[in-house]
């Protein structure tokens, strides 16, 4: 039980492609003619968790709104909805019409513009979804001396699993057995050709250095086995593995605001500051000048502030630029789709302001780019050449024309 426990806590950081099949075996204390026993395999099961990508806290709704609605400007159009609604339950007649009708502009530019802050969020959570969405479902296993399909979820480090061709890899192995075994790994290393198996140890000085495309004696979770069979032994899982490694980096990514939000919250805090002296100077001359000369509010000190206080409410609405938010993402829709038309695809709309700002793009390989997806752009029939639209997800004859 001792030598499993020490195995469990050097696996993350043994080198397993340097280390032979015997050595690897003994760490997880595994047979690899037999596997493990569903006993010893439930019990690692309970001890170490499900074969799974820890998922990134997910912010609620409110926490949303929140984030949308955190602005000076929105704090000054609230509380002019509120003036106005205290005035307009406090009034009678058209008066109290014209209260109601600025609380609900009010709230519904509130509303608004936090529906469509809020349709742009979440790009990080995308993206931490789509590499769990590149986990395999299921996984052969061999135990007690025995094949069968198990959720790969309930992978267990030590199980022997078996491959073949089309199949997902489920966790890092560490290979043993292989006839004619390949795999396509661009999904990490960017190398679009797939990568030839072997079981024999890597010799290296310096282990950590040996690239993982180099790492020929491993197969590493979510990577697709192109041709061939084999087996290996589960080194890594979940959170572990080296895909795992890649979605704690995207999970851990920082929200950074782009160089117009910025511009836009300080022209924001200046336009409050503004708006804020502006009302009040605008309260004390309707109070003490402006309606102070007139009869009906000459006398009555609490009508005539009521009244100073909604003269300056209504100037201060009035300065403020409530879709200016709503504009700049228009402005960013529009770019978007100006740039879809010269087929670049730019999944965020801030994107678009550092892309105007980018000089030059320095890349390894085009397999870094790309999904790795081979599709058809043409074909010649016994009629003539046809060409096929390669921007769309759609696969209908509308997407074919002659050429």
């Amino acid at each position: 039980m001792a030598d499993i426990e020490q195995g469990r806590n050097a696996a993350p950081e043994a080198a397993f492609h340097t280390m032979s099949v015997e050595a690897v075996a003994q760490m997880f204390s595994v047979d690899i003619t037999k596997g493990l026993t569903t006993q010893e395999a439930k019990m690692r099961f309970e001890r170490d968790g499900p074969n799974e990508l820890t998922e990134k806290k997910k912010r609620t709704i409110w926490e949303r709104i929140w984030d949308q609605i955190n602005n000076v400007l929105v704090f000054i159009l609230f509380v002019v909805a509120v003036v106005s609604a205290i005035k307009g339950a406090t009034s009678t007649g058209d008066e109290a019409i014209t209260s109601w009708i600025e609380v609900g502009l009010i709230l519904g530019v509130i509303i608004l513009n936090t529906w469509i802050g809020i349709r742009q969020e979440g790009s990080a959570e995308k993206s931490a979804d789509a590499l769990k969405a590149m986990l395999s479902s299921d996984a052969t296993v061999l135990r007690d001396n025995t094949l069968s399909t198990v959720p790969a979820r309930e992978l267990v480090v030590g199980d022997i699993v078996e491959l073949a061709t089309g199949d997902r890899i489920p966790a890092d192995l560490r290979l043993f057995k292989v006839s004619n075994l390949a795999s396509q790994e661009a999904a990490l290393t960017g190398e679009s050709l797939p990568v030839e198996k072997i079981t024999t140890v890597i010799e290296a000085e310096n282990p950590a250095s040996v690239p993982l495309g180099d790492r020929k004696n491993l197969c590493f979770s979510a990577t697709l086995i192109s041709q061939g069979q084999g087996r290996g032994i589960v080194m890594r899982k979940g959170d572990d593995t080296e895909i795992g490694q890649i979605n704690n980096l995207v999970s851990k990514v920082e929200k950074k605001k782009t160089n117009v939000l910025v511009q836009i919250d300080i022209v924001s805090r200046w336009i409050a500051v503004f708006v804020i002296f502006t009302a009040i100077v605008t309260f004390l001359v309707a109070f003490f000048y402006t309606l102070a000369e007139e009869e009906e509010f000459a006398d009555d000190k609490t009508k005539r502030g009521l009244e100073s206080v909604s003269i300056a409410l209504v100037t201060a609405v009035a300065m403020i630029p409530e879709g200016l938010a709503a504009i700049v993402t228009l402005t960013y829709a529009w770019a978007v789709s100006n740039m879809a038309k010269h087929n670049a695809i730019v999944r965020v709309l801030p994107a678009v302001e550092t892309l105007g700002s980018v000089t030059v793009i320095c890349s390894d390989k085009t397999g870094t780019l790309t999904m790795n997806l081979m599709s058809m752009v043409a074909f010649v029939t016994s009629n003539g050449r046809f060409k096929v639209d390669t921007t769309t997800d759609k696969r209908d004859p509308s997407t074919i024309v002659r050429d």
